[in-house]
């Protein structure tokens, strides 16, 4: 690509140079580190977007090793200044942070940013011939807002799909780069729809209760196990945006769409406050208030884990327990299904111990690579052998329960053959020495939940199981 004619190059810095906004990189760095300063950001935002940018910077660091930059448009600077043209840097970003930036690049002469008037289209244009003092340049922009910018530009450069504003602009663009595009699978891996599965929890109750012919019920039960995806989904992407700095430099989780830049920290935020909002509000209008009562409590402990939670040892794997245990208290709540303590004690113990598992598995992983956990997890390859004797023995805690319950007298006044029930013990025994069996062999390979939902054997399990239950024991 020619590198221009005009011996000035100006640089758009968001979603140009750099695959993000700072802006709501901004945001998303008050959510990782001050979360209640959160409910302010609207507020200083009516102030105007340089009073927000102001505020910003003077709330948060941005970790400026972490950010994605756009690696075309990079080396087009480093032709350019080997040509000896001078490059300035303008962005309607806040000047600390265009002066960070630039500085951590060290191949601008110069840097233009927003203080007290936002720099973006006509009057970025307008600062910008002040501070050329009406010397020609060009100018690599992305969006419409450029377009004044553009025009005025000897030659213009656009990050994206040229033709998107070519008609607009009156004249061809010199040249573009790529840009990341969101398809639809990128939205359903940032929703991990495959996820939801696990809400079928919420449909437990009214199965045990042998009220899946009550229609009204079920009814009430898949809406609550809907609305419940929609608010997990939304607290998968805050959870994605907290974790955003980690995940850019994760071998794996870089290839994330958030981390990647195919999706906008602009475009999750507006869907994760849709859904939880949307979500609420249904649950509020057609579940009975205990039903929005959990269902707020699972978005709030949902949300308290990403921030803090996950960091503290021993209560991290409780409150995934607990966030399991509250779809079944949600699917109760919602078809005003009173839950057994044996349900409850057993799910308690059963979750636990998977959580304890994928504990024990991350730990054996970094046994097994030797390296420092860059996720600020609470354990070390030295708490496996605690992790394990602990897991195991919720696990066994569990088989415990449902025997206890397997030879009650409750379990007579509802099936018709209790004794087939018993043929889920070994099952399920066979079942959590298998999981664990892999976690100690370093072969279990992620959330041991998520893994069992693609392994056939796990799944073929869980089928028997059901069958046993609403088929040879009814």
């Amino acid at each position: 690509m020619n590198t221009g004619t005009a011996s000035i190059l100006v640089v758009d810095l968001d979603d140009t140079l750099l695959r993000t906004d700072l802006l709501w990189e901004a945001i998303a760095e008050v959510a990782r580190h001050r979360p209640l300063l959160l409910p302010l950001v609207p507020l200083v935002a009516l102030g105007g977007r340089p009073r927000l940018k102001r505020w910003l910077a003077t709330k948060v660091q941005l970790e400026w090793d972490a950010l994605p930059l756009n690696d075309e448009v990079l080396a087009f600077i480093h032709a350019a200044k080997a040509q000896g043209r001078t490059v300035i840097l303008a962005t309607a970003a806040a000047q600390p942070w265009a002066t960070a930036i630039a500085e951590r690049l060290g191949c601008f002469d110069g840097v233009i940013g927003t203080r007290h008037t936002n720099l973006s289209g006509s009057a970025k244009l307008e600062h910008l011939r002040r501070y050329l003092n009406g010397a020609p340049f060009d100018y690599i922009g992305d969006r419409s807002v450029d377009i004044p910018l553009w025009r005025a530009a000897e030659r213009a450069y656009i990050v994206g799909d040229a033709s998107r504003y070519e008609r607009r602009l009156g004249k061809s663009f010199a040249g573009s780069f790529p840009r990341p595009t969101a398809r639809l699978r990128d939205w359903l891996s940032l929703l991990r729809i495959p996820q939801w599965s696990k809400n079928l929890l919420v449909l437990v109750p009214i199965a045990l209760a042998h009220r899946l012919s009550d229609g009204s019920a079920l009814l009430h039960a898949v809406l609550a196990a809907v609305l419940l995806s929609i608010v997990a989904s939304a607290l998968y992407i805050f959870n994605d945006v907290v974790d955003l700095p980690n995940d850019r430099i994760h071998p794996h989780k870089r290839q994330r769409p958030l981390a990647r830049g195919a999706i906008s920290l602009q475009s999750a935020w507006i869907v994760l406050l849709l859904g939880l909002v949307g979500a609420m509000i249904t649950a509020s209008a057609l579940l009975p208030q205990e039903a929005f009562a959990l269902l707020a409590v699972y978005g709030v402990g949902s949300a308290a884990y990403s921030l803090l939670l996950k960091r503290i040892a021993l209560v991290d794997v409780l409150v995934l327990a607990g966030l399991y245990v509250l779809r079944l208290a949600l699917g109760g709540a919602a078809t005003h299904t009173e839950l057994s303590p044996w349900l409850l004690g057993f799910a308690l113990l059963f979750f636990t111990s998977l959580a304890l598992l994928k504990r024990h598995t991350e730990a054996m992983h970094l046994r097994a690579t030797n390296a420092p956990s860059k996720q600020q997890r609470p354990y070390t390859e030295r708490d496996e052998p605690f992790l394990l004797a602990m897991g195991i023995g919720t696990a066994m805690a569990a088989v415990v329960i449902l025997i206890l319950y397997l030879a009650s007298d409750r379990v007579r006044t509802l099936y018709t053959h209790p004794d087939a029930l018993w043929l889920i013990l070994p099952l399920l025994l066979w079942w959590l020495m298998r999981m664990w069996r892999s976690s100690v062999r370093g072969e279990l390979g992620g959330d041991p939940v998520s893994v069992a939902l693609r392994d056939p054997s796990s799944l073929a399990v869980g089928a028997i199981i059901a069958a046993i239950v609403f088929v040879l024991a009814r």
